[in-house]
């Protein structure tokens, strides 16, 4: 199986153009951190989007995406007659994620006290059942 997941920032606006039978094709490439503390790094990933050309206004630098797709690498000559290799991520499925660069993020929410929790979904362990008096078996 062949499936990739990445999430991260696009680093310019994507591009579009049309093959020779007509079929449309974006490209794009997103910023992902990955490590922690002196170990951290920032991977830079391409990605090939067909036939979406609706969504290529809305893929804009900066904005917070996560995609999955197929793993590709492909050899191509260059304009100096040089062979190349390239990889990419045929992206299958794109996704749109909350918030904008720049932009402070909201305070995370607060976890649910256990009493509201269990209000709402009932309770969480079967030993919890003993409080409940009518149980209908």
């Amino acid at each position: 199986m062949n499936i990739c997941i990445f999430s991260g920032r696009i680093v310019a606006d994507a591009t579009s153009r049309m093959t020779t039978n007509g079929t449309s094709v974006c490209t794009f490439r997103i910023a992902v951190d990955a490590g922690f503390g002196e170990h951290k790094r920032t991977d830079f990933i391409n990605c090939v989007l067909w036939k979406r050309e609706s969504l290529v206004p809305h893929l804009s630098k900066g904005k917070p995406v996560m995609i999955s797709g197929e793993y590709q690498g492909r050899e191509y000559e260059d304009c100096n007659g040089q062979k190349q290799r390239t990889v990419e991520i045929i992206v299958r499925e794109l996704d749109f994620q909350q918030g904008q660069p720049n932009q402070a993020q909201s305070q995370p929410s607060q976890p649910q006290a256990p009493r509201q929790r269990e209000e709402q979904y009932g309770p969480a362990f079967p030993s919890e059942v003993s409080e409940m008096q009518d149980v209908p078996f």
